[in-house]
């Protein structure tokens, strides 16, 4: 990826959507500033932002069991939204990082659909893109995923397919720059979920994982003490900030419903188009 120095976000948006246009089988109705996001992911450099943009909405129109019927209040979201926290947290004061706090609130392997699990995941991951409190600054992005309550049965749950989309677009179409990942509580069988994960994930995500143990404290040689929950000593309440993105997510529902900002609509492609039908044969299930 080139690096510029400088860029301006909205020049390089304007170009990104100039760009757009004049691929008719693309989405046209992209938001203003998730055409940003591209931008600023990739740090200005407009041939990376269209290859990630393209690659992005490849894997969601092939894989519909995770990116169709995406309404945020059905029955099927509502409930992984229940039983899991997805929380997007606001940020620390002196810190341009941007965390996203995640563990399970109904441990009950049950009600673990891990389909389900990934498709609620998307939903909050593209309102946050759209969000204007998550800064677009020199920080990265900081998911901590808290292993408490996760169970080998669980571990069952996983749907290989599945996974592998979410590695895929997290790791190479999601327009953010990640910095760390931190996994707290880790289980005795943590083996066995590297064994399961790691095969999908690139060297360079696998150098950002950093594991802490229950009633660690070595987390907090990563990341300010104040952007963790309340109940491991620091401000965050996580209760009250998922409340928040219940409301933005019942704000923003015809957002996520309208096709015309996530579907490719195969009719209209331009076969003569090199980087999409590249990227086309490449997307392969």
């Amino acid at each position: 990826m080139g690096i510029e120095k400088e860029f301006n976000l909205e020049e390089g948006a304007e170009r990104l959507k100039d760009w757009i246009a004049t691929q008719p089988h693309l989405p046209q109705n992209i938001h203003p500033t998730l055409l940003q996001r591209y931008i600023h992911s990739t740090r200005g450099d407009l041939e990376y932002a269209k290859k990630i943009f393209v690659l992005g909405y490849t894997i969601r129109q092939n894989n519909p069991a995770i990116f169709d019927n995406r309404d945020p209040l059905s029955t099927n979201v509502m409930s992984i939204l229940k039983s899991i926290d997805m929380v997007p947290l606001p940020t620390v004061a002196g810190c341009e990082d941007k965390f996203i706090y995640y563990r399970l609130v109904d441990c009950d392997p049950d009600r673990f659909d891990f389909n389900d699990v990934i498709k609620t995941f998307f939903i909050i991951a593209d309102l946050r893109m759209i969000q204007p409190d998550v800064p677009m600054n020199d920080g990265g992005d900081v998911p901590i995923f808290d292993m408490n309550g996760f169970t080998l049965r669980h571990l069952t749950k996983v749907v290989l397919s599945t996974l592998r989309v979410y590695m895929r677009y997290t790791q190479e179409a999601h327009p953010v720059r990640l910095k760390a990942i931190h996994v707290i509580n880790c289980t005795p069988f943590l083996d066995r979920v590297m064994c399961l994960v790691k095969p999908f994930m690139k060297k360079r995500v696998a150098d950002m994982l950093h594991f802490h143990l229950p009633n660690s404290e070595t987390i907090y040689a990563h990341l300010p003490k104040a952007a963790l929950p309340d109940e491991y000593g620091g401000d965050q309440s996580i209760i009250k900030h998922k409340e928040d993105w219940f409301n933005r997510i019942k704000l923003h529902r015809d957002y996520i419903n309208d096709a015309s900002r996530w579907k490719i609509d195969e009719t209209r492609r331009n076969n003569g188009n090199d980087l999409c039908g590249t990227l086309r044969k490449l997307e392969i299930d």
